[in-house]
């Protein structure tokens, strides 16, 4: 292993040459489609000082002030050097993961923004919940950190259990089991199995799970051998009640109010569901002797594609496309059928096809679709749409984002609009635009 290794802990990692920080570290990793060697040249001229590439491919052309590293195999290598630098650090209080089917990266976000008012936090960026997003993200942490946490994402069985060893989380938090990658789950039962991984880290001592899901509730009662917390409206440890959601139409913001337990909080977000990840930041923050998470989260902001709220001219835009299955997609859209206008205005639903829903696509499509008789307009994109709805007098279907944006440019004067679908569908290019135009 090359004795330079060291000198990327603490600097920023990216496995995309046009994410890489200036001063710091650009993995050149091969791909199926793209080999990450072909743009180096893009890395340093980023601002990239250390390039990690496989052995004997470092390139021939010299670069003024870049460092290259060589490893056999760069992804697993950096996996088990991130790996180790964890069993060697002695400052960190607590390592905190965080999976589930729906709300990962939010539940992140809010578990973050609540602990940061207390400790020195790292966490990862966007959802690098992948083996190779996680590694970065170690491979990044400051030497002072007391907590890392962590995000857990997978496809197929297997894939918790590997991060997990890897990264051995203390701490962890299954957010929600819902039918979602079944073609690599297989049954919701698979799903279930996949993210009780997580739980098989050799320094868990700490979970936290999502009580009102029958699956869930019934592995923890089984749990003996460390501590439970059970999260939820049905919860008798950290129970969610009093839930209101209101949407303010002049200004074009959301506000969720409730309770946790006796604790009284808010947050500007999209939705009642909203109410699961900002309670696990609350529990956590209760647990680990944070005084007032209440006020943390009143100052949280969901990310682009998780809820975000835009008002552009005659459209209120209501961006939630970053990725859908069955649970999200009728959250979401419950959420904006129910909202109260106080005067007339269209509501739009654009709705990108669930991928990798497995034998049932179909069905799931359809069982979503018995609530667009309560929408102005529905837009769908994707082929399983075709298959799974008939076209109606308030239903088009759309080849794709484009042809969406089309018809929304067509429709959207005094309306809503709502975005959601699998992110391969390409929907949150749709609120790029519309937002890039208003400007």
């Amino acid at each position: 292993m090359n004795n330079n290794i060291n000198k990327i802990f603490g600097k920023h990692a990216a496995t995309d040459s046009r994410n890489v920080r200036a001063g710091g570290v650009f993995i050149a990793l091969e791909g199926e489609r793209v080999d990450g060697h072909d743009y180096i040249d893009q890395a340093v001229s980023n601002g990239a000082e250390i390039i990690i590439v496989r052995t004997g491919k470092r390139p021939d052309k010299v670069y003024k002030g870049v460092e290259f590293i060589e490893l056999d195999e760069p992804e697993l290598d950096l996996a088990r050097i991130a790996s180790r630098r964890l069993e060697d650090n002695k400052t960190l209080r607590e390592v905190i993961a965080v999976t589930g089917s729906v709300g990962k990266t939010t539940t992140r976000e809010a578990v973050k923004l609540v602990l940061s008012s207390k400790f020195k936090v790292h966490a990862a960026e966007q959802s690098f919940n992948t083996r190779i997003g996680c590694t970065c993200t170690v491979l990044a942490m400051p030497e002072d950190a007391e907590i890392l946490l962590l995000e857990f994402g997978a496809n197929k069985p297997g894939e918790i259990l590997e991060l997990t060893q890897l990264f051995n989380p203390s701490i962890a938090i299954i957010t929600q089991v819902a039918p979602v990658h079944l073609e690599g789950f297989k049954s919701i039962e698979g799903v279930l199995r996949g993210k009780l991984e997580i739980l098989k880290s050799n320094k868990i001592k700490t979970f936290l799970y999502n009580s009102d899901n029958k699956l869930l509730s019934g592995e923890a009662l089984r749990l003996n051998d460390l501590d439970k917390f059970g999260v939820g409206f049905e919860s008798l440890d950290f129970k969610i009640k009093d839930v209101k959601f209101n949407f303010d139409e002049k200004s074009g913001m959301p506000l969720l109010k409730f309770k946790l337990n006796n604790d009284e909080l808010s947050a500007a977000v999209w939705g009642e569901h909203n109410a699961y990840p900002l309670s696990f930041a609350g529990a956590l923050g209760n647990l680990l002797g944070v005084k007032d998470f209440a006020a943390s989260l009143k100052e949280f902001a969901p990310l682009d594609g998780r809820g975000r709220i835009y008002k552009l001219d005659n459209l209120i835009l209501i961006d939630d496309a970053y990725n859908a299955n069955p649970a999200s997609m009728r959250a979401s859209l419950e959420t904006f059928i129910f909202i109260n206008i106080k005067h007339e205005i269209k509501k739009i639903a654009v709705l990108g096809e669930m991928r990798e829903m497995g034998g049932d696509a179909v069905k799931y499509h359809a069982e979503i679709a018995e609530l667009f008789n309560k929408l102005d307009l529905v837009i769908l994109v994707g082929g399983i749409w075709r298959e799974a709805v008939k076209l109606d007098e308030n239903i088009l279907f759309a080849d794709d984002w484009r042809g969406a944006l089309n018809i929304i440019n067509n429709n959207k004067d005094n309306c809503m609009a709502l975005l959601k679908g699998s992110h391969s569908i390409g929907l949150q290019n749709i609120a790029r635009e519309l937002v890039k135009n208003a400007e």
